[in-house]
């Protein structure tokens, strides 16, 4: 790979090839000392010059770029205490953040708004998936599969068999373990289904009518 550097001709230091002097010795020989202005940074307090053409710009008024940002005017954001919802724990938070807070409930960890967001705290509880697992699904679930005399009334497969709430597992809670309100589908046709339920209701009775 070739070298793309060569020695400076006067302090023998690395500079590029094209070059007749590297930037610290060509800085100190164009240098104009009546071009800079001495300053006071006022985060730090270090002292450091900048040139007037700099200062003609609105530029040159932080010694370094950290400087610059934390005294920016528009870069200052404003705490506010608030108490966490779960344990009651008082912290601060930016104006921000609180802001774009839709609940209105604050956590200090990720712990607390942990233990908070469980069963119909969390914003997916849809009233209680779990009742699926009781006894008496898996008794709706074989008089369903008995009536359809083992296929899916959709393709007629006789494998990989669920059973389908016609009407939404949530809409109707009287409705769960009425067999009339079931019907067997594959699982490719289940797939097909989910999210569509609206558009298959009447579908799927009249699917139900032609089995009894």
């Amino acid at each position: 790979m070739p070298n793309n550097h060569k020695l400076c001709p006067k302090c023998n230091g690395i500079m590029h090839r094209q070059s007749k002097q590297c930037r610290k010795c060509y800085i100190e020989e164009k240098l104009k000392p009546e071009n800079y202005i001495n300053k006071k940074c006022p985060v730090c307090g270090k002292e450091f010059s900048v040139h007037i053409s700099h200062i003609k710009r609105g530029q040159g008024k932080y010694c370094s770029i950290s400087c610059a940002r934390r005294g920016s005017p528009t870069k200052k954001r404003t705490k506010v205490e608030v108490v966490c919802y779960s344990c009651g724990k008082s912290f601060t938070k930016h104006k921000s953040e609180i802001r774009k807070n839709v609940s209105g409930k604050h956590f200090c960890s990720s712990q607390c708004w942990y233990s908070y967001n469980q069963l119909e705290n969390h914003y997916g509880w849809s009233g209680g998936q779990h009742e699926r697992m009781n006894p008496e699904y898996r008794v709706w679930r074989k008089a369903v599969i008995e009536r359809d005399k083992g296929v899916c009334r959709r393709c007629h497969a006789t494998s990989n068999l669920h059973v389908h709430h016609i009407y939404r597992f949530n809409d109707k809670p009287h409705l769960r373990w009425d067999v009339g309100n079931g019907i067997t589908l594959c699982k490719d046709c289940h797939k097909m289904v989910t999210g569509n339920e609206l558009y298959w209701e009447d579908n799927f009775f009249d699917m139900i009518s032609l089995c009894l």
